[in-house]
């Protein structure tokens, strides 16, 4: 009798046993090793144990199997010695389905959702336990490590602990439980989307760029200055390509004041900064604070000046749009009645895309709204209204305003899907 007791709590310490191991699996493969680091900076008991198993994932892992393979052999067996006293030869199937079933429930769904649910503490809890046996198990673990590579077993290259998708999907679940707001999910996409991003995706492309030439007087500077509200411009020598200074508004009120009047910008302006146009733009920012420069001259791969990013342009990816008093806040895309907008030519095709879904061509030719139409149409527009039929009539694209030869905003006409009657 006494033999019978001890054989089942033998076995309920086993299945005890097993329910740790397993419970313990997935509160520690759960936490990464950024918040086991964050666990041990706020002092929380166990986060030492925490962060030296996360330090070795591999031995973790190897440790939680060998306890839990123990345990529920130990279990099995166990049952089954019991079974067979009770039961006889028949015994051996009966422990089987009831080993699997006990195990099932009670060593292996209930503790994994138990800690599931409070990974964090479980994880606090068992981990001096699960470092201590990770110790005792070292010889065992040593030979697993020199057995599996043999057997092609292991990982060959080394895996990041956290992706950028992974990020991402933490970014979405945090806005859709509500503990981040839209302004801020935007702003830490752009966070993680700022290091890919070039100069050529946010400079102010040559059309649109205002500069002013080296012979001009300091009284035209001012009135340029004054008409565009730019504090810095672009100078150049003979033709625009030939960019050979920066001139600052500021630079020019000192000279007004401590020169003669008659003197000409190129002897106050600073060097210009001249950059790649596939330069990107993290690289871009410390290269412009090191300087001490505002602004950069940006060059396509024939060394032709096609644009300039500032420093605002460059922090205006992460914050969004920064308006002054001399911006004029429109909208990119309007919306003036059903399937009908208003784009700013210079939108990229992809963010039209994104923003309106809808499935406009993407070519490697083009990469504005603009270009779209200028290569369907083989020609640069020659008067507003000129217009292309997309995807088979199914949008049109038409040039509602241009200022001499390029193109300023379009207008997209969505038609509606006509309904086939006929049967």
């Amino acid at each position: 009798m006494i033999q019978d007791a001890v054989e089942l709590l033998l076995f309920v310490i086993c299945i005890l046993l097993s329910a740790f191991f397993s419970s313990s699996e997935v509160a520690l493969i759960s936490i990464t090793r950024a918040k086991a680091r964050t666990l041990v900076n706020e002092g929380q008991s166990g986060s030492k144990a925490v962060a030296a198993l996360k330090e070795s994932p591999e031995h973790l892992l190897i440790t939680i199997l060998i306890g839990n393979t123990i345990a529920n052999i130990a279990a099995a067996s166990i049952a089954t010695a019991i079974a067979i006293q009770m039961f006889g030869d028949i015994g051996v199937g009966i422990a089987t389905g009831f080993v699997v079933i006990v195990l099932l429930v009670f060593g292996e769904i209930g503790p994994k959702i138990y800690a599931a649910r409070a990974s964090d503490s479980f994880a606090l809890t068992v981990a001096p336990v699960i470092l201590f046996l990770s110790r005792i198990f070292t010889p065992v673990i040593w030979l697993v490590e020199r057995i599996s590579p043999k057997f092609g077993i292991g990982k060959e290259i080394a895996e990041p602990a956290v992706t950028e998708e992974e990020i991402k999907e933490w970014i979405d679940v945090g806005k859709e439980d509500g503990t981040i707001e839209q302004g801020e999910q935007d702003m830490l996409y752009s966070v993680l989307e700022f290091a890919d991003t070039t100069a050529r995706e946010i400079m102010t492309p040559r059309v649109d760029v205002i500069a002013m030439e080296d012979t001009v007087t300091f009284e035209e500077a001012i009135r340029i200055f004054n008409e565009t509200g730019f504090s810095r411009i672009p100078v150049y020598h003979d033709q625009i390509d030939n960019i050979t200074g920066i001139l600052n508004v500021k630079d020019v009120f000192s000279a007004m004041v401590s020169r003669r009047k008659d003197s000409v910008i190129k002897e106050i302006m600073y060097d210009p900064m001249f950059v790649p146009e596939t330069k990107k733009i993290d690289d871009l920012l410390k290269e412009l604070q090191v300087h001490r420069v505002q602004m950069a001259i940006v060059l396509d791969e024939y060394s032709s000046f096609v644009g300039t990013v500032t420093v605002e342009d460059i922090l205006e990816e992460i914050v969004g749009d920064i308006m002054d008093e001399y911006d004029k806040e429109e909208p990119e895309v309007q919306n003036i009645s059903e399937g009908v907008f208003i784009v700013d030519a210079q939108m990229w095709v992809e963010d039209i895309n994104e923003r309106m879904e809808i499935d406009l061509p993407v070519d490697e030719s083009y990469e504005t709204i603009g270009g779209l139409i200028i290569g369907r149409l083989g020609h640069i527009p020659l008067h507003p209204g000129e217009k292309v039929e997309i995807n088979e009539g199914k949008i049109t694209l038409v040039v509602m305003q241009m200022h001499g030869r390029r193109i300023v905003k379009v207008k997209i006409v969505i038609h509606p899907i006509k309904e086939d009657n006929t049967s």
